[in-house]
């Protein structure tokens, strides 16, 4: 949870809070209120330093993080406000930290570092080795093959026994041990009827696989022998079982232990299996009995144990055996094997949607990480979304950073928004990660609140999208959803919504929509206007008035005699209202018709259902205001096309010229010569077309 404290400002105003709060200047509540929004630490982070200082102050081990870096500043800032008596029992917790990590296989050589190089710093006499270890409580094997149930550490670094040990292990031979896994283990067929779903049950397995391997990466990838993380998961529906094989770093016996006791919890309570309580929940929901086998990476000791639920139903036993057996150092990992599977996957819709559900919640480990999962022998795969490019000129994916103030807390939120292009009604919405793993997201199960998205098939269903990480939201056990129907959700919508408004206003536009308005923007103006202006100049450059038609000529030509014609042209082309919408911005042309008479011309571009397909004005003698209508039915298959639009406007230009000219031929009002609109068109065409 939060982010990592490296800022010496940051750290420093953290520290001196907790300090207050230890000194009772000031209590936890006004602290917290005092530090929202002066450091980037969310409300539990915080929450967890003030804690850490305290233990620190009262030589107790702490089971919570600090990196490397804070740490060390704590040391520091403790000596020299406080003292060397402090210092010291500020170094037992520390130690304290760091020996509970090594029990529980989450070793933080970077806490040693810190005590080390604080210790020189600070110039004190002892030696880290001398300085005691805070009682933490683990459980740990002997040499004896017995098992032995420890309290803690003293101060001299002694073993301390418990008088009771909470879990009861019998040594049965040299290599089997029994282990009591109180309460009852019949609760186990209870777990059958959990509302669990396929893939996530296959999830938690995957879970505690790719932590394991995120833990120990370090160590893990300094090993030569070491690819990559893998990960098979394997139905085989001719012997009903299904097997899930990790090579990540594998467990000792504490860890063992935990996977498969009851009530048995992750002590950190952090990473993907924080709960402890997916292996043994998924597997007894699968089927009826399952086995852990695991070796932990540089040990060679492999330990394995088998659930029978049934046999332990009925013959009611609470206890379970762990056989161990020696091998070499070089294995490491953990296959886990469900036999007798009650939750069959057969169906090609399960496994498709097992394939599909996988892919989205580990996409990050797939894509960004050094992991590789395969179902039924083939590899998971997850292909990015794509986004809306150039459209009013950018890329339309936006970083999020965010905090929810809800009930005094404050929850952090980062990651990104997009526009999909195409959209895609399956994948569009937000895919919500705690720990770099989806808990809701996937196709067609993506988080899409109506409060943003709207309706169902609506063009924000359709196109907005985004990743979300939630590390600071809680989280239900079967991690398929979070607990926060006490309002946090709707605090949680609202301010997402505040902070993606523009993103969900481009998002509701349709592709028409948008087409639109980058085909009428005013850069698509300017530079069709440069275009077709170029060609106008070209066009009509070497004008003169032999190239000009006889208007004389032009008379004789054969007139039409119908009134109902003459009408037609009257009501039709000269005064049909039109009332489409203008859009774009307005582009001016001068036409040379001759070395004394210019034309100009005004064009915009309307859009609309209209019967015409221009309309004109003449404001002033040789002055035109002209309308294309790009939305005309005639023009509707070409008219997004650029090209076509400019050969459009070029045409319209033409036509109006030849219209002009053809009035001037004629010698009745209105009345015009058949052939002449034809011959002027001709002409004005050639001479656009030639393009010099």
């Amino acid at each position: 949870m939060g982010k990592k404290m490296n800022d010496e400002a940051d750290m420093k105003i953290i520290y001196e809070t907790a300090k207050d709060v230890y000194e009772g200047k000031i209590t936890k509540v006004s602290a917290l209120d005092f530090l929202k929004g002066k450091t980037p630490a969310s409300v539990s982070s915080l929450k967890m330093y003030i804690e850490i200082y305290k233990c620190m102050r009262e030589a107790k081990c702490y089971k919570m993080g600090t990196g490397e870096v804070f740490t060390k500043f704590l040391l520091n800032s403790i000596f020299r406000d406080s003292g060397e008596e402090a210092y010291k029992k500020a170094l037992t917790a520390v130690r304290g930290n760091s020996a509970y990590r090594e029990s529980v296989d989450n070793a933080q050589p970077g806490l040693r570092r810190a005590c080390i190089e604080s210790m020189k710093e600070c110039g004190v006499s002892f030696k880290y080795d001398n300085v005691p270890v805070a009682p933490f409580g683990p459980l740990t094997w002997n040499h004896q093959n017995d098992f032995i149930g420890l309290s803690g550490i003293d101060e001299k670094n002694n073993i301390q026994t418990r008088g009771t040990s909470r879990v009861d292990y019998t040594t049965i031979s040299g290599d089997t041990m029994e282990l009591n896994i109180q309460p009852a283990a019949s609760i186990l067929n209870v777990f059958s009827r959990l509302s669990y779903k396929a893939w996530y049950a296959i999830a938690e397995f995957v879970d505690n696989s790719t932590q394991s391997y995120i833990s120990h990466k370090d160590v893990l990838e300094n090993d030569a022998k070491f690819e990559k993380l893998t990960v098979y998961v394997k139905y085989d529906s001719t012997l009903n079982t299904l097997r899930i094989t990790d090579n990540a770093y594998g467990m000792e016996i504490e860890r063992f232990r935990d996977a498969i006791l009851l009530d048995s919890r992750n002590e950190m309570q952090t990473g993907r299996n924080e709960f402890g309580m997916g292996l043994k929940t998924a597997a007894s929901w699968f089927g009826n009995v399952w086995s852990v086998t695991s070796t932990q990476y540089g040990s060679d000791n492999m330990y394995m144990a088998t659930i029978d639920i049934p046999e332990l139903k009925k013959t009611g036993l609470n206890s379970i055996k762990i056989h161990r057996k020696n091998v070499e150092k070089l294995e490491h990992g953990t296959e886990i094997l469900i036999e007798q599977v009650t939750k069959k996957i057969t169906a090609s819709r399960t496994i498709g949607k097992i394939r599909d559900l996988l892919s989205s919640m580990y996409r990050r480990d797939i894509n960004n990480r050094n992991i590789e999962i395969l179902f039924n022998d083939e590899p998971i795969v997850f292909e990015e979304y794509p986004v809306l490019r150039n459209f009013r000129g950018k890329t339309w994916k936006k970083e999020l950073d965010f905090d929810v103030e809800f009930n005094d807390d404050t929850y952090n939120v980062t990651g990104f928004v997009a526009i999909m292009n195409p959209g895609s009604f399956p994948k569009s919405g937000f895919a919500l990660f705690r720990q770099d793993r989806v808990v809701v997201g996937g196709t067609d199960c993506n988080y899409k609140p109506v409060q943003i998205f709207g309706q169902a098939q609506s063009q924000k269903s359709l196109k907005l999208f985004g990743e979300l990480n939630m590390n600071d939201f809680p989280v239900n056990q079967a991690k398929d959803g979070f607990i926060w129907d006490d309002g946090l959700e709707d605090a949680f919508i609202e301010t997402l919504k505040c902070n993606i408004q523009e993103y969900i206003d481009i998002a509701d536009l349709s592709i028409k929509e948008r087409a639109s308005e980058e085909q009428y923007s005013e850069e698509a103006s300017n530079e069709l206007q440069h275009d077709v202006k170029e060609v106008i100049e070209n066009a009509f450059s070497d004008v003169n008035e032999a190239t000009v038609l006889d208007n004389n000529s032009a008379k004789d030509i054969e007139e039409v005699e119908r009134k109902t014609d003459y009408q037609e042209y009257i009501d039709t082309i000269l005064n049909s209202p039109i009332k489409e919408e203008i859009v774009g911005t307005e582009r001016e042309y001068c036409v040379s018709i001759s070395p004394v008479i210019k034309v100009n011309f005004k064009v915009q571009w309307a859009i609309g259902q209209k019967t015409f397909w221009i309309e004109y004005d003449c404001e002033k003698p040789d002055s035109y205001n002209v309308l294309i209508n790009i939305d005309h039915p005639f023009f509707m298959p070409f008219s997004k096309d650029d090209q076509f639009k400019r050969v459009l406007e070029k045409f319209t230009i033409a036509f109006i010229l030849s219209e002009r000219q053809a009035k001037l031929s004629s010698d009745k009002e209105g009345y015009i010569p058949s052939n002449v609109i034809k011959n002027y068109m001709n002409r004005y065409l050639q001479k656009l077309a030639e393009d010099k």
